[in-house]
């Protein structure tokens, strides 16, 4: 059975576990090769997992499941990754109740994300999609170097598509 959260104690709580993130990864069945999902997150360690099921309870949308094993045990995560869930659910509870800290700014990032996706923006061309990334990349700047080095296929990637945009700016 999960808890009943208070609406400051979930404010107060994403403060300080949030992530309001943009994942990309290369997809090769996307138009462009890669493939951008804005998350919202949560982790936590497992004994708390309770926490991360009321969360899912609150807001009626996204999963709970293993965000990673590492030597300190291991770490679960309520994650919402459905543009649309993002949209109506996430987006609006943070408009409403503000965050306190320097996770705000993240935040606001994170909504013209969501709501440029939204409304289809990445799709209507290639100058749009490299735009929301560069948006996304702001999100990542405090990414812990074993990430970074994940990225490195992305990187290459992105910096083909700049160079297609730069040779034909009408993409």
């Amino acid at each position: 059975m999960s808890a009943q959260l208070e609406t400051q104690w979930i404010v107060g709580f994403t403060d300080g576990e949030g992530c309001f993130n943009l994942d990309v990864h290369l997809h090769k069945e996307m138009t462009w090769g890669i493939q951008m999902q804005p998350e919202f997150t949560v982790v936590q360690a497992e004994v708390d997992v309770n926490i991360l099921h009321a969360l899912k309870d609150h807001f009626g949308c996204g999963t709970v499941g293993v965000n990673r094993r590492d030597e300190y045990g291991i770490r679960m995560q309520f994650r919402v990754k459905n543009i649309k869930d993002l949209h109506e659910k996430i987006i609006p509870f943070f408009e409403q109740h503000k965050l306190k800290t320097k996770k705000r700014i993240e935040f606001e990032r994170f909504r013209t994300i969501v709501l440029l996706m939204h409304d289809g923006y990445h799709r209507q061309s290639l100058s749009n999609f490299l735009e929301i990334i560069k948006q996304g990349e702001q999100l990542r700047e405090r990414q812990r170097p074993a990430k970074q080095k994940k990225r490195e296929k992305v990187n290459l990637k992105l910096a083909e598509l700049r160079k297609k945009l730069e040779e034909d700016p009408t993409l």
